[in-house]
């Protein structure tokens, strides 16, 4: 679930950016709106909110007062200001505020089409951080050096939990406490693949089952199969099958 929050005190600016963009399409699950500050520290209060895109000048309390606010109280939301003037010390202060990207109103499809993708994969990236951090607490607490089989299966399922995200041998080795080669000949030698080979088996499978029994775009299979350019993903499962995903999916209506 990806839920986005836009804030500008201007209600046709929001029915606007509703309007001309379907944020579906973007795997934004949800999209929340607010006129004011307030009314988006209660969106807060109320939802889990993953990407903002606030308006810079608001009454009230402006979009940068609001983002130092959510720096505060929600650190790994993903924030994107929105202004309608390209003035350099209000840039300035967004880099400063650790926002995510500054954009210029109107704001246009093509803008959106091209900043979404990037705001939810960083979402991601957040998110798998927050949960190896966890599962390496609770390694920690929990597995001994004499359980190690038991730290293998682990990274083992938090790849199948996970695999719309984010993975790589180093960050899965880190939660796990091992050195990456380790975790290499360890992981090959429990379940007869590596990990990246183990990874890609397993996206390429799932994908394969979405194009042939979903009517999701192959953009959008790419994106929660984890790989987030279309391009590569067609060219990897070509090699695999031996067809890329459209002709795959041809194949199948037939």
């Amino acid at each position: 679930m990806i839920r986005l929050l836009i804030v500008d005190d201007e209600q046709i600016v929001i029915d606007g950016i509703l309007a001309r963009n379907n944020f579906r399409e973007h795997n934004i699950d949800e999209v929340l709106t607010a006129g004011s500050m307030k009314e988006a520290q209660q969106q807060f209060e109320n939802h889990a909110i993953d990407i903002t895109l606030c308006d810079i000048e608001m009454p009230g309390g402006s979009g940068l007062e609001l983002i130092q606010w959510i720096n505060t109280h929600y650190p790994n939301t993903v924030n994107i200001i929105l202004s309608a003037h390209n003035e350099f010390s209000f840039a300035q202060t967004a880099v400063s505020l650790n926002c995510f990207a500054y954009m210029l109103k109107p704001l246009s499809p093509e803008a959106v089409a091209e900043m979404m993708p990037k705001a939810v994969k960083k979402v991601f990236s957040l998110r798998a951080d927050r949960d190896m951090q966890k599962l390496g607490s609770e390694y920690v607490k929990t597995v001994s050096q004499e359980e190690e089989p038991d730290s293998i299966e682990q990274v083992r399922r938090y790849i199948d939990q996970h695999i719309s995200e984010e993975l790589s041998v180093e960050k899965l080795a880190a939660m796990a406490f091992v050195s990456q080669n380790h975790l290499t000949r360890s992981f090959k030698k429990k379940y007869g693949a590596t990990v990246i080979d183990y990874i890609t088996e397993h996206r390429l499978a799932l994908a394969q089952d979405m194009l042939k029994n979903t009517n999701k775009t192959i953009t959008m299979i790419s994106d929660e199969v984890g790989y987030f350019d279309y391009v590569y993903f067609s060219k990897l499962f070509k090699k695999h099958y031996g067809v890329t995903p459209r002709e795959y999916r041809m194949m199948m209506k037939q």
